[in-house]
């Protein structure tokens, strides 16, 4: 669990989730929408438990008993009464249930209510969290703190530096007496005097701090990466980390202004405007390379041969679209959650596609 300004996100492992089997007994999803703020928690609170009514209708339509039913959904209960915890969320909170096992997980992007009993979980709302693609590191820089982060588009994760220094006075020790030196006179007195002037000084002391933060984030992150990396600086700052760093993907735009107060949402909301655009490039690419593979017999667009491929293990990417797909849309809805489900435990990537114009496309490529 961190607390970041998105709220409480618990840990984002849903590992347990997807070992579920199948076929072991009735299982329920819901899906609740809460606020940061704490301020709609009783509303929050009345709409699980409505929805804890209905998935008890649910249990006893598809045979399971009273006592069952009870223990299945007695935990869940039990945070509706809850109200510290309604006051510590997120923006969506999910909780899983069935015999012997249930989990509630509060995590940062914003769901539609509902709540589903089926013989098998509900899971489409979390590919937004669960994919494999859509992410940047963003190192806020400043002279007083260095921070490195891993973001997606929904969510934020302060990272440990490792080797990257903390800080200016980490690199260069304290000004501005380590920046002189000194000759003898006469009379045994010393005289001092600069390698320039006080801006010289700062300026070319400035660009070894940045050159060393450079170098180690190379050095942490690794030089093979793809993800793309966001500076938050002031904007002369970024040619010369540039030039220093042999990280291989630096967006060319800064999150301008000085960093060192700035709350993670907001670096998180900065840098996917800045790479937005060319993220959304990158998808065009990757989506005719599928659909290439597709044409080619190594694909599919048909939900129903997707659900079936997942269940031979055979998918290597799934394609899902960005906005989630229509619940109206029943069919297509379950072959693709059951696809999610079998993608996620045969270790096969999830993406999501931005394009508003197919709302409900699914795609898969497949390794045999």
């Amino acid at each position: 669990m961190t607390t970041t300004a998105q709220g409480i996100v618990d840990s984002l492992d849903f590992t347990d989730l997807f070992s579920r089997e199948v076929g072991t007994g009735p299982k329920a999803s819901f899906y609740v929408p809460t606020d940061v703020t704490g301020t709609k928690a009783d509303r929050s609170a009345t709409v699980l438990k409505n929805q804890i009514n209905h998935a008890a209708e649910r249990f006893h339509e598809l045979g399971t008993g009273n006592g069952e039913t009870e223990s299945i959904l007695s935990p869940i209960r039990e945070l509706v009464s809850d109200s510290s915890y309604w006051r510590q969320q997120s923006r969506g909170l999910a909780i899983f249930a069935e015999a012997g096992f249930h989990s509630a997980v509060r995590i940062p992007i914003e769901v539609e209510q509902s709540v589903v009993v089926d013989n098998r979980f509900d899971v489409l709302p979390l590919v937004p969290v669960l994919e494999s693609s859509g992410k940047c590191y963003i190192l806020a820089l400043a002279k007083n703190s260095v921070r490195l982060f891993d973001a997606t588009r929904n969510s934020i994760e302060q990272l440990p530096l490792g080797s990257i220094p903390e800080s200016f006075d980490e690199v260069v020790g304290d000004l501005p007496e380590q920046s002189l030196q000194f000759r003898a006179v006469g009379g045994g007195d010393a005289a001092f005097y600069g390698q320039g002037g006080t801006a010289d000084t700062d300026s070319m002391l400035t660009e070894k701090f940045i050159r060393a933060v450079g170098k180690a984030v190379g050095a942490e992150l690794g030089t093979a990466r793809s993800q793309p990396l966001v500076l938050a600086s002031v904007a002369e700052y970024l040619p010369i980390f540039r030039k220093a760093s042999p990280y291989p993907v630096i967006h060319d735009q800064v999150i301008p202004g000085s960093p060192e107060h700035s709350q993670p949402e907001d670096l998180r909301s900065a840098a996917w405007r800045l790479i937005n655009d060319s993220e959304l490039a990158r998808e065009s690419v990757e989506r005719d390379r599928a659909m290439s593979l597709v044409h080619n017999g190594k694909g599919s667009l048909d939900p129903a041969e997707i659900a079936h491929a997942g269940q031979e293990g055979r998918i290597d990417t799934l394609y899902l679209p960005r906005t989630g797909i229509r619940r109206q849309s029943s069919d297509t809805y379950v072959l693709a959650n059951d696809a999610v489900l079998s993608t996620v435990r045969t270790s096969g990537s999830l993406r999501t596609l931005g394009d508003e114009d197919r709302p409900d496309e699914v795609i898969a490529t497949f390794r045999y």
